[in-house]
């Protein structure tokens, strides 16, 4: 069988137990700032600036790739994390790498279930924990930008319905009866 286990970014796990009926968990990406794409914008502007005759053409060329290398960076994923909290709901958080956050809660009793999927895009399997929410058409994915490993994704899935749904946090068999991670 398969790994199921796609190359990842590196990034780091983190459980928060807060009392018996809360938890954070969160991964935090260890990308940084500048690496080899970078260099490669560098150059291009560079060559941008060298070798034409500095028109409004070349300017405007220059602005277009200084804006684009700064919305790339500025959209950078630094942290995700999802707090549970038995009773109240469940809340999942964005950090992006220039300090902006982004929120999101979800009532108890709106949460219908949680779920591992798979996703399959060109020639990966990526799994993905998703929050279903009731009266709504589109489910609330957890760590959509990060995408932590699947050992991780059952570790969050397991205790965040041992929360929600006061479910105990037994190891689940998989199919060929082994006990997963």
């Amino acid at each position: 069988m398969p790994n199921p286990e796609p190359p990842v970014k590196k990034s780091q796990f983190y459980v928060k137990i807060l009392a018996d009926n809360a938890r954070v968990y969160t991964i935090v990406s260890d990308q940084s700032f500048f690496g080899f794409f970078d260099l490669i914008y560098a150059f291009a502007f560079a060559a941008i600036i060298g070798l034409t005759n500095r028109t409004p053409i070349s300017y405007g060329m220059c602005i277009t790739l200084l804006t684009i290398w700064l919305w790339t960076k500025f959209n950078i994923v630094k942290q995700e994390s999802i707090l549970s909290i038995r009773d109240i709901g469940i809340q999942v958080e964005t950090v992006y790498i220039n300090g902006r956050t982004v929120s999101r809660f979800i009532e108890r009793s709106k949460i219908s279930d949680i779920i591992i999927n798979e996703g399959i895009t060109m020639l990966q399997v990526k799994f993905y924990m998703a929050i279903i929410v009731e009266g709504q058409d589109r489910m609330v994915v957890v760590f959509q930008h990060l995408l932590p490993k699947y050992s991780i994704l059952i570790k969050v899935y397991r205790g965040t319905r041992s929360i929600i749904f006061n479910e105990s946090e037994e190891p689940i068999e998989n199919a060929e009866g082994l006990q997963s991670i």
